[in-house]
C-alpha cells in the first residue's frame, strides 16, 4: 500500500510539472530557483501565431442570439491598421472565447500592441473600458477582456432632449392659441440666442365636454430640423430623428413601436409646429 501511494504522489508531481502555461509556446519559463524570465528574455521570445481571449460584462445583461463578436489587433499608434480580426456571431450568453490567428512576421518587437474587441447587439455596443496589450513588452497572447455597454443613439437623444427642455426657462418665450372649427389649439415655443427655435409645446383639444379628445405634445429641434417628439398620454410616445432624418428612437410606454407612417406623420407635424412658431419669432435685421 505504501509504495501505491507513493508512486501515486510521484505522477501527480510529474503531472504537476506539465500543467499549461498562458505563455506562448517557446516563452521563457521561471529558471531552476522559481525566479521569473527577465525582460531581456520576454523580449527575445519568438512571437506566437495566435491569440487567444475571454471576453465577460462588466454589467449582467442579456445578448440576443445574432449578436456580432470583432476582434482586431493593431499597432497602439496606427489603429487603423489592422493587423489580424475575428468576426462571428455569438448563440450563447457571455463569457465568450477568440481566437485570432496571426503572421509573427507582422510584429515587430520595438512596437507596442493592442487588441481592440466589440460586441454589437442591435444598435447597442460593448465596448473595452481599457486595453488589452499583448506580444511585445512582456506581454502574453492570451488576454481577458471586460466590455461595457455603450449608450445607443436613441439614448443619446432621449437624453439631449431631456437636457434641452431643462433649460427651456432661460430661453425667450412666445406663445399663441387659435381655433379651427372644433380645434383649440394653444402652444409655446422656445427660442436660443439668435432666435433659433428649439422647444415647443402644443396643447390641442378636438370637441367639447366629455367627448373631447386631448393631446400634448412636446417638440424639440435642432438647426431648424425636427429633433424628437413626446406625445404625452394614456400611452406616451417618443420618436427622434438624426441629422438625416432617420428615425433613432422610437418608444411607446407600452412596450411597443410607431409604423413607420406613424413616424412620418410624426416628423411632418414637427416641421409644421416649426414653421407656426417661426411667425412668432422677432424679425432678425
Amino acid at each position: 500500500m505504501l509504495k501505491y501511494v507513493a508512486t501515486a504522489l510521484t505522477a501527480l508531481a510529474v503531472l504537476g510539472g506539465c500543467s499549461p502555461s498562458n505563455q506562448p509556446a517557446g516563452t521563457p519559463t521561471a529558471d531552476g530557483n522559481g525566479a521569473p524570465p527577465t525582460a531581456a528574455q520576454l523580449a527575445n521570445a519568438p512571437i506566437p501565431s495566435q491569440i487567444t481571449g475571454t471576453v465577460t460584462l462588466r454589467a449582467p445583461a442579456v445578448i440576443n442570439p445574432g449578436a456580432k463578436l470583432t476582434a482586431q489587433l493593431v499597432d497602439v499608434a496606427q489603429q487603423d491598421i489592422v493587423i489580424a480580426q475575428s468576426s462571428e456571431d455569438v448563440s450563447t450568453q457571455p463569457p465568450y472565447q477568440f481566437t485570432l490567428p496571426l503572421e509573427p512576421g507582422r510584429i515587430d518587437k520595438t512596437r507596442v500592441y493592442v487588441v481592440n474587441v466589440l460586441l454589437t447587439d442591435g444598435e447597442r455596443r460593448y465596448v473595452q473600458a481599457l486595453q488589452s496589450p499583448v506580444l511585445t513588452g512582456g506581454a502574453g497572447n492570451t488576454i481577458e477582456v471586460v466590455l461595457n455597454s455603450e449608450a445607443t443613439p436613441g439614448e443619446n437623444l432621449k437624453e439631449d432632449f431631456n437636457k434641452l427642455k431643462a433649460h427651456i426657462g432661460g430661453m425667450k418665450r412666445i406663445q399663441d392659441s387659435f381655433l379651427d372649427g372644433d380645434l383649440s389649439v394653444a402652444w409655446d415655443g422656445f427660442a436660443e440666442a439668435g432666435n433659433k427655435l428649439r422647444f415647443m409645446r402644443v396643447n390641442s383639444e378636438l370637441g367639447d365636454g366629455d367627448s373631447a379628445v386631448r393631446t400634448n405634445v412636446e417638440y424639440a429641434f435642432l438647426e431648424g430640423k425636427p429633433m424628437a417628439i413626446l406625445k404625452k398620454g394614456s400611452v406616451t410616445t417618443r420618436v427622434g430623428w438624426n441629422e438625416q432624418g432617420e428615425v433613432i428612437l422610437n418608444e411607446k410606454s407600452n412596450g411597443e413601436t410607431v409604423s413607420d407612417e406613424e413616424a412620418k406623420a410624426f416628423y411632418d407635424d414637427a416641421v409644421k409646429a416649426f414653421a407656426m412658431g417661426e411667425k412668432k419669432l422677432p424679425r432678425k435685421k
